[in-house]
């Protein structure tokens, strides 16, 4: 600022003063207006400031974990209160409430151990349990024909299976002869052509020529032992298919009981279930047009 000039009566010293005063340095951009002044907060951006670090837990507390910061216990603080104030409103509900409220959700929901369940309809309509059941009649069906025709194929493979040892059962044949000193003097194995081995069999019996064809041992313990493990797991497996088969029967006839008592028509039950068996029906007579 220019030192004041000392007053003269005639006005000179204010335009002294309006001529020193220097004139503003010229704008380089009109654009960005008058150019600001440089102050003291850039330059303190510009210098590296010290970086604070936070404080870790002492090495005496290192068991209890990290050192909780103000965030930490902010973000707690606020899980608590809301969970504070959602058991309130819970409670106050509760205290409130009306135990004659109902509303139409109720039907369909149930509550289990406190909570809200939707029930959910499972049932199936008749005419698909109809179906079903036609599925399973099929398959029944099929299941048992399978098993009776493996079984069969069995039992015609066991008539030769076995040929040099009987099974160790009493059979009985009775042979008729024209008297009394032909029964005393007849030998079964001669009358049958076969080895006196093989007279106790209850099957085909082979004879003479043809064991001489197949060259079957007699004598041969390993061989005995042999076929009397696969006769024996034979007759184990025709008796397991024979069996299913006969279950398979009975279920069967459960099924198409269960699907004809489900048709139409008036019906009552004549017989109960016994033994397996499945109830039975009588439908009333209706009169064809």
């Amino acid at each position: 600022r220019p030192a004041a000039s000392p007053v003269r009566p005639d006005g000179a010293a204010a335009e002294l003063g309006r001529a020193e005063t220097p004139d503003p340095a010229p704008n380089p951009d009109p654009g960005l207006g008058p150019s600001a002044p440089a102050t003291m907060s850039s330059l303190r951006n510009a210098v590296k400031r010290v970086t604070h670090k936070e404080r870790a837990q002492p090495r005496a507390r290192k068991r209890l974990g990290l050192l909780e910061k103000h965030k930490d216990y902010v973000e707690r603080a606020q899980d608590h209160h809301r969970k504070r104030d959602y058991v309130t409103r819970l409670r106050r509900k509760a205290a409130l409430r009306n135990p004659d409220e109902f509303y139409h959700g109720m039907v369909n929901a149930k509550t289990k151990k406190g909570v809200v369940e939707e029930m959910q309809d499972n049932t199936i309509d008749v005419e698909t349990v109809k179906l079903m059941k036609t599925q399973d009649a099929a398959y029944l069906a099929t299941a048992k024909r399978s098993d009776e025709a493996k079984a069969e194929r069995l039992r015609a493979s066991l008539h030769d299976l076995g040929a040099a040892t009987g099974k160790k059962r009493k059979a009985k044949h009775t042979v008729f002869v024209d008297g009394a000193a032909e029964l005393k003097g007849f030998d079964a194995a001669e009358h049958f052509d076969t080895a006196p081995e093989l007279v106790g069999r209850r099957h085909n019996r082979l004879r003479r020529a043809q064991l001489e064809e197949a060259e079957i041992g007699l004598d041969d313990d390993r061989t005995m032992k042999r076929v009397r493990k696969e006769r024996a797991r034979a007759y184990q497996e025709l008796e397991a298919r024979e069996a299913r088969a006969e279950k398979l029967g009975r279920t069967l006839q459960h099924v198409q009981t269960q699907r004809a008592v489900m048709g139409k028509g008036r019906k009552r039950k004549v017989k109960k279930a016994d033994k397996g068996a499945p109830a039975q029906f009588k439908w009333k007579r209706v009169r064809s047009r």
